[in-house]
């Protein structure tokens, strides 16, 4: 499958650039492609994590990410003591419509940008569930 189409992708603007950061972007769709090249051969609950620089990035931001098969996630401009728990229910009330999940977070515990990219379910997916 192609990668632009294994995954749908989400980034909200940079707080440094004013835009979506290029490079987390690319560091999404590279962590996507690796995921569905390694789906053969992992299980259901793989997982990879790390930290990085982002190279192109203007600032060259540390950044954090988190892979599995369900999720792909790319917090930019966090320090390595804040938590990926911390991390995702900010990720987690940022793309809710629910106003009241946001929690009160640290301001030095927010990402200065973020991205998440999710696959793409098939049709015959989407059918299974009705």
């Amino acid at each position: 499958m192609d990668q632009q189409r294994s995954h749908e992708f989400v980034s909200t603007t940079c707080m440094h650039l004013g835009r979506p950061c290029p490079a987390a972007q690319r560091m999404l769709k590279a962590l996507a492609q690796a995921l569905d090249s390694a789906r053969p051969l992992t299980q259901d609950d793989f997982e990879i994590s790390g930290e990085s620089r982002l190279d192109g990035c203007e600032k060259a931001c540390p950044a954090r990410f988190a892979a599995n098969h369900s999720r792909i996630r790319v917090f930019c401009d966090v320090t390595s003591s804040t938590k990926t728990e911390t991390l995702d229910r900010f990720a987690d009330a940022m793309l809710s419509s629910d106003a009241n999940t946001m929690s009160s977070t640290c301001v030095s515990e927010i990402p200065r940008a973020f991205g998440e990219a999710r696959p793409v379910r098939s049709y015959h997916d989407q059918r299974a569930e009705v």
